[in-house]
């Protein structure tokens, strides 16, 4: 079994130049319109984000037809109601990204303030329970509350939905994903996600964070992949100050993903 650990080099920025025309970004005011090239890539993100909420909406208004005709009201409420937080979460997402092509800034740039990271993560189960709920997995999560960082809560749930997403894909029918929260040295906290996958191949752990790049474990939902989440979650970290790395967990079967970001300073408004 591969234990090797892999943390991406580099910053965001210079590795996506081409593909997002961050000297664009970086040479143009806050108030100047985005260039066309830049707005069309800013979509091809918010297409890539929305995919994985999209396919849990679309498995949640199944259900909530199914069990229309034989349970009561109240489960069905319920049903409803984690379809409405869905779809909140999308609207927040692309109202976001796309505010910010149309400013002319990097669709990956953030408003930084306190964020409690249990709290996005929370979010950020909740919107992936139904694809979970389908294959019988089990979240176990030991998190330590509250987890504050500085950064933008919007970007950090799609960080989180994005390994989230991936641990459930992935996952054989019946299995528990993991997730661990707590403090790291060099005043960081970090958030360990593990599922109980095939893992990644060594060849994998080189390239994981590049974009574009299709990984050998195939999904177990029959899911494709664009190769963009873990470059998408990868950047997002690193504008936050952090890194993301990955490895194969040392106590079985399966990958385990771990997020690090500095902690805010206590008393950081």
């Amino acid at each position: 079994m591969q234990t090797d650990q892999i943390i991406p080099q580099g910053t965001g920025p210079a590795d996506i130049a081409a593909l997002l025309a961050i000297e664009t970004y970086m040479d143009k005011p806050a108030h100047s319109p985005a260039a066309p090239d830049a707005f069309g890539n800013a979509l091809s993100i918010v297409a890539h984000d929305l995919k994985g909420p999209l396919a849990n909406l679309a498995l949640l208004v199944e259900d909530i037809s199914r069990s229309a005709g034989d349970t009561g009201e109240r489960r069905i409420a319920r049903k409803a109601e984690s379809a409405d937080r869905i779809i909140d979460q999308m609207s927040r997402m692309l109202s976001a990204v796309l505010e910010r092509a149309r400013n002319g800034r990097d669709p990956l740039s953030g408003t930084m303030a306190p964020v409690n990271l249990v709290e996005v993560l929370q979010l950020a189960f909740a919107v992936n329970q139904p694809a979970a709920r389908r294959k019988s997995i089990a979240f176990r999560c030991l998190a330590i509350d509250p987890m504050l960082v500085h950064g933008d809560a919007e970007l950090l749930f799609e960080a989180f939905d994005n390994l989230i997403g991936n641990a459930v894909r992935h996952s054989p029918e019946g299995g528990t994903i993991t997730c661990e929260t707590g403090p790291a040295h060099d005043d960081c906290v970090e958030v360990r996600i593990g599922d109980e996958g095939p893992g990644f191949k060594a060849a994998d752990l080189l390239r994981a964070f590049r974009p574009f790049v299709g990984l050998s474990a195939s999904s177990t939902a029959g899911q494709g992949s664009s190769g963009l989440g873990l470059w998408i979650t990868r950047l997002i970290a690193e504008r936050h100050g952090g890194h993301i790395s990955a490895q194969n967990r040392t106590d079985g079967g399966g990958a385990e993903m771990t997020l690090r970001l500095p902690a805010a300073r206590p008393g950081a408004a």
